[in-house]
């Protein structure tokens, strides 16, 4: 008597986050600056000579240029990232295929 085969979540699941935030971990950066300095009534530095922005005792001048930064980055992960999402769909929907003919070869 044979086991059915589990389905693999790890082993696309993994994958996907990772890619994930690689594709969109710089927009997330850059809009989470957006909100800091919006908050805070801060203007976002496009180069560190952006005026201080003041939370506490800190200045948050040189976080908001580093998200800016990060922003400028999403330009060459976010073509990156999509391609590699794609490919990931292409090989999720093999390993789905081979996943479901072995459990049925397998009942």
């Amino acid at each position: 008597m044979s086991t059915k085969p589990r389905f693999p979540f790890v082993a696309l699941g993994v994958p996907l986050v990772l890619l994930l935030l690689f594709t969109f971990g710089p927009m997330i950066v850059l809009l989470t600056g957006g909100i800091v300095a919006g908050a805070l009534g801060c203007t976002m530095p496009i180069d560190t000579s952006g005026g201080p922005c003041p939370f506490m005792g800190a200045d948050l001048a040189t976080f908001l240029a580093v998200a800016v930064a990060f922003g400028y980055l999403a330009f060459l992960t976010f073509p990156v990232g999509t391609t590699g999402l794609a490919i990931w769909l292409v090989a999720a929907i093999v390993v789905t295929l081979i996943w479901w003919i072995r459990r049925r070869g397998a009942a």
